[in-house]
């Protein structure tokens, strides 16, 4: 018999499917190079990884089959709820030639909705001041059961295509019924690809050319593996390069990239010009960890707080340790009453203050990482009160244990801490997780005052819901951080945040929000500036790239919350287009911001080791203004705009170049402004 994942929190989901012929949703690992037998309409993900939606009948045929290793049903995950866009090179990038603004590259969302009306995310391309074209190529709706859009070109819900959200711009009529009722899908892509046009380019998201693909999401692990599919065969299809953000995720799993949710997503990355990015989780200020090592027949009790009256904890522990695990209810409507589960059986039992269901490895040892894992569903039972669990090793062994509530809205552990909460598929190793750090405190709100959030940190500092790693086997996570705080994005109308006169700022274009599902998009969008210029990337070679130029500060001093440092985008772009000029011979060069203001930054490159490096700066008439010698080891330099008496230079048109040896590079046209 094989194993089914199945947190017990989504039993009544299979109730129901057992009474009403519903289909649920699992992800299927077969064996090396076996084929399916049971014909249920299974799609491929990788060569042994499939997706289907079946009926508990269906289910129990598979579970029979030889070639199945696992089945893994589907599981509930949750969304992860100006400065930050130039903090992070952005801005800066925007402004330099050769322009970095996403364009050619597909961002794709999986999220609560769009709102696909909002003028940052469409353009006016026939000049007539009415923005009717559409930046949403495709727009997936796996909620919607009505009959709108094209329901035949999807395996479920509803997609709508450029055409029809563009002929809904025009007519006004209802051939869209999308909505984003909630704000955060719209707040999300509006960081990563909006392009400021209802702020009068104040609020410009890190990829303003990018085109979008749109998946509205019932937040179950099967439709998310399903969104990204899509998203990634549409680019595929279009000939172009692309990027999933994903601020979502859930504790249901073994938070170590085994899960099958994991291993499907990461299976989309074997080919190149692909990234998907997933916001780290919201709980890095929350006891809802807990982890420890058992020493032989030694036994550790601790309690588990609901928040819910459904509640589920997952417990994993090493494969060849035998612990027995026992719940004990509070005992508040009456004698408190103790359930026990040996290895590799289950209990349930009712009692006066709630249902308990455990389930100790039932499945024996996991096939995907060689452990066990034990599954406590509490139904119908008090919030705020105290359950006790009980740990026992019985083989005389021992192992070590870490314990998670399935989402971090269900409970916590008094004794626990705040480590190792990345949430699922953030823990993937593909898969680049991002924290979150403060880059604004204050904004305004629609009611004439200013407003901060009450957990609010300091500017530059780590933001306090942030999560932390390291991962269950022990790997570093967050990736690295990006703003997530007080972050200013576009507000979709009529949904949840829209109500709120305090987030909702003046002209009701805008909101701040503020999670590591902020910080994601930032990431994403950053990613579509390097699939810009170097469209072929692999998803390892873009992580390598963001960790390697992650900014480290005097804040950043814990990897376990930070990962490699703070984005830094334009880091990765300082010698970018370089090498095309140093194949001609010459030294290279590279200024930005420009037009410049205030400062301007020239990047420079050299061939061999040369003795002398200038820098010289002449105006329209071929004076020399400027003079300078820089290090030959170096490759960039901060310059003020004055010139060699000190003097700031007069708005106007001038050459720069760098000299080495003598030789100079091509000179570079820099447009000087008044500040």
């Amino acid at each position: 018999m094989i194993a089914v994942y199945s947190p017990s929190s989504h039993v009544p989901l299979a109730a129901r499917s057992e009474e009403r012929g519903e289909r649920i949703g699992v992800l299927i690992k077969l064996k090396d190079s076996a084929q399916p037998a049971l014909q249920i309409g299974m799609t491929p993900l990788a060569p042994n990884l499939f997706s289907a939606r079946v009926t508990c009948a269906e289910l129990r045929a598979l579970a029979q089959l030889p070639e199945v290793v696992f089945i893994e049903a589907d599981y509930r995950l949750e969304p992860h709820i100006d400065r930050s866009i130039p903090a992070v090179g952005g801005r800066f990038l925007h402004e330099t030639d050769p322009r970095a603004t996403g364009q050619g590259v597909v961002v794709g969302f999986v999220d609560t909705g769009i709102d696909w009306t909002h003028r940052d995310f469409r353009v006016d391309r026939d000049g007539n001041g009415f923005e009717e074209s559409s930046r949403i190529l495709w727009l997936w709706d796996q909620t919607e059961t009505g009959f709108f859009g094209t329901p035949r070109m999807v395996p479920f819900g509803t997609e709508y295509t450029r055409e029809e959200i563009e002929r809904a711009l025009r007519t006004g009529s209802q051939i869209v019924n999308e909505r984003d009722e909630s704000g955060h899908g719209t707040h999300v892509t509006g960081i990563a690809v909006g392009d400021g046009s209802a702020s009068g380019g104040t609020f410009v998201g890190m990829a303003p050319n990018a085109e979008i693909i749109f998946v509205k999401t019932s937040y179950f692990s099967t439709d998310i593996v399903e969104g990204v599919r899509y998203i990634f065969e549409k680019a595929e299809w279009l000939g172009k390069p692309a990027v999933v953000n994903l601020s979502l995720g859930g504790h249901f799993g073994p938070h170590d990239g085994t899960s099958l949710f994991e291993q499907s997503l990461e299976a989309f990355l074997e080919r190149p010009s692909r990234a998907i990015v997933a916001s780290a989780g919201n709980e890095g200020d929350q006891k809802i960890h807990l982890g420890g090592q058992l020493r032989p027949r030694e036994a550790f009790t601790f309690a588990f707080i609901p928040n819910e009256e459904t509640a589920y904890v997952n417990i994993w522990y090493t494969g060849s340790a035998n612990f027995t695990v026992s719940v004990t209810s509070p005992g508040i409507n009456g004698p408190p009453r103790t359930v026990l589960a040996v290895r590799g059986q289950g209990e349930f039992a009712n009692t006066p203050d709630g249902s308990v269901d455990i389930d100790n490895a039932g499945g024996g040892i996991d096939p995907r990482n060689k452990d066990r894992s034990i599954a406590i569903s509490l139904e119908r039972v008090q919030p705020g009160s105290s359950w006790y669990i009980t740990l026992t090793d019985q083989g005389g062994t021992g192992g070590r244990f870490d314990a998670w509530p399935g989402l971090a809205t269900m409970g916590y552990f008094p004794q626990g801490d705040s480590l190792s909460t990345v949430t699922e598929p953030a823990t993937a190793k593909k898969i680049i997780a991002v924290g979150a750090y403060t880059t604004k405190v204050f904004w305004p709100g629609i009611d004439g005052q200013p407003h901060r959030f009450t957990d609010a940190q300091g500017e530059g500092e780590l933001a306090r819901f942030s999560a932390r790693g390291p991962t269950r086997d022990g790997r570093l996570k967050p990736d690295l951080t990006a703003p997530g705080t007080a972050i200013v994005s576009a507000l979709a109308k009529d949904s949840e945040v829209s109500r709120s006169e305090k987030l909702v700022l003046p002209g009701r274009e805008y909101a701040a929000m503020q999670g590591t599902s902020m910080a994601a998009p930032h990431v994403a969008g950053a990613i579509a500036l390097l699939l810009q210029a170097q469209p072929h990337l692999r998803a390892e070679e873009i992580l390598t790239q963001l960790k390697g130029t992650a900014l480290q500060d005097g804040f950043t001093t814990d990897p376990r919350a930070w990962g490699a440092g703070k984005l830094q985008i334009a880091r990765g772009f300082e010698t970018l287009g370089l090498q095309e000029q140093l194949s001609a011979g010459r030294p290279a060069l590279k200024v930005g911001p420009n037009p410049a203001e205030r400062s301007v930054t020239l990047f420079y490159s050299t061939l061999g080791t040369p003795r002398a490096v200038e820098l010289m700066v002449f105006d329209l008439a071929g004076r020399l203004v400027y003079r300078r010698e820089l290090p030959p080891e170096g490759q960039r330099f901060q310059w003020t705009l004055h010139d060699s008496q000190n003097r700031p230079l007069p708005p106007g048109l001038y050459l720069v170049l760098v000299a080495a040896d003598g030789r100079p590079s091509t000179p570079y046209p820099l447009v000087v402004r008044k500040p």
